[in-house]
């Protein structure tokens, strides 16, 4: 314990002995600053210097010195970039003073200021903000609508503008945004268009009912000019496909889209009615089963679209992965295969509705009955769902302008067992019975699918209607 408080008693000063040093450092750092004349810098060091010792006075009063000299050099040159025509240089200069004066505050200092320093600010602020607000007008009247923006946001932004400046500001904002959507929606770009009326609404916090009504009736013009009338083909599949996930899935993908992800386009796009394309499209193909392009084509001028959707899911690749796999074994009646004739492989009874053909549980067998011992096997593991799908837009001359594809991959766990011959005959617990279930078996798999068939539905829209939006401008 002596020890130790030795040592506190020795560290203790070492400490004070680091921070005096490190005082004394940014003090000769700001001298060296002020001999350069570099006042603003050298004002930070002295108070960089006066938090880490508040007994150092040397610092508080040069602080004091530069700080006022940096004041004044700071006035001169806003006078001199005035005279040169650079309101906007000059109001930066008080801006550099107004953040050193608040560090000089927060040492508990103040620099004495001439008495009009206030009233000389305030106007080179109001010769900024007025400058900006004339260079936005001339770059509006040129049409050159970002510079003119630009110019109107500045003008509220560092020089403490009053409330009547920031509301010029904002109605000036607003004047070219809304000019420069009416020129690209009259020069064929609607989308653009939509999107900086929707800027103007976002000005300000509560925009006026003029501006709302100037928006609505300029987004209703570039909808009217530039939406896009989608057709939606019903989901196929090639045939391996069908094979391994079964017809519903394409059934259930198609359903899954329509009633949802196709209800719900984005602006510029609008889905045409399907009832009545499926209703063309049985008529043009007069039961054929391809849904070609040019077949496709003819519909979508019979109901007046201008693109069609082919879905087709084109591949499935499903793999187990982690898999963990254990052998058991178990006592049976010796005649067990040709007993249980006819019971359906991976299909066993019910636990509780009585026994199959042959089944006898190894813990009533007699020494008299002849008895074999099998083995089975439980296997767990990931199970990985890979679905692919080719899209095709489609317009109605029947020619292909787009092609993408989606996917989805999904995982979930899974569990089954293998043995050769009915698992009923093994009478297992339900903790191993499961494995042989085909109403588990099936749910996990369906929970895979399920997953898979709601991701890509989310692909396959969001794919189609950003390859539409991206046609238009």
């Amino acid at each position: 314990m002596t020890s130790r408080r030795t040592f506190t008693a020795v560290l203790l000063p070492a400490v004070l002995l680091s921070a005096c040093v490190s005082a004394e450092d940014r003090l000769n750092e700001g001298i060296a600053l002020q001999s350069q004349g570099r006042y603003v810098a050298a004002v930070y060091r002295y108070a960089e210097a006066i938090e880490k010792d508040r007994e150092l006075v040397v610092a508080r009063e040069r602080l004091l010195a530069a700080g006022d000299s940096a004041v004044m050099v700071a006035m001169d040159g806003a006078d001199d970039l005035e005279r040169r025509g650079e309101p906007v240089e000059a109001a930066g200069l008080y801006r550099e003073i107004d953040r050193m004066l608040a560090r000089v505050r927060q040492v508990g200092l103040r620099i004495a200021l001439p008495a009009d320093y206030s009233a000389i600010r305030r106007a080179i602020f109001d010769n900024a903000i007025n400058w900006q607000m004339v260079r936005g007008d001339e770059a509006y009247e040129a049409g050159r609508w970002r510079d003119a923006r630009g110019y109107y946001i500045g003008a509220r932004g560092d020089y403490l503008p009053s409330r009547d400046q920031v509301e010029e500001s904002y109605d000036a904002e607003t004047r070219v945004l809304l000019r420069w959507a009416q020129v690209e929606l009259e020069d064929g770009r609607p989308r653009f268009a939509y999107d900086l009326a929707h800027e103007a609404l976002g000005v300000r916090a509560s925009p006026a009912r003029e501006t709302v009504l100037k928006v609505r009736d300029l987004q209703d013009a570039a909808l009217d000019a530039g939406t896009v009338v989608l057709a939606v083909i019903p989901v196929m599949a090639e045939p391996g496909v069908r094979d391994w996930l079964g017809g519903e899935f394409e059934i259930q993908l198609d359903e899954d889209l329509g009633l949802d992800h196709w209800t719900r386009p984005p602006p510029f796009i609008e889905v045409a009615d399907p009832i009545i394309l499926r209703r063309e499209l049985r008529g043009l193909l007069r039961g054929q089963a391809t849904q070609s392009p040019l077949v496709v084509g003819r519909a979508l001028d019979m109901i007046g679209a201008d693109l069609a959707v082919m879905v087709r899911l084109t591949g499935v690749e499903v793999t187990e992965e982690d898999v963990d796999t254990d052998q058991h074994e178990r006592v049976v009646e010796r005649n067990w295969r040709s007993s249980s004739h006819g019971l359906g492989r991976g299909r066993g009874t019910e636990r509780g509705r009585g026994r199959g053909p042959g089944e006898i549980p190894s813990d009533t067998l007699s020494p008299e009955v002849p008895a074999d011992t099998v083995t089975y096997t439980t296997i767990r593991g990931m199970m990985a769902y890979y679905v692919e799908a080719d899209i095709v837009l489609v317009d109605p001359s029947g020619r292909e302008v787009n092609r993408f594809s989606a996917s989805s991959t999904q995982r979930g766990p899974f569990e089954r067992g293998e043995f050769d011959g009915d698992p009923g005959i093994l009478d297992l617990e339900e903790n191993h019975a499961r494995f042989f279930d085909p109403t588990v078996i099936a749910s996990q798999v369906a929970a895979i699918e399920g997953a898979v068939l709601e991701d890509l539905a989310v692909a396959i829209a969001a794919g189609t209607f950003d390859q539409v939006l991206a046609g238009i401008s």
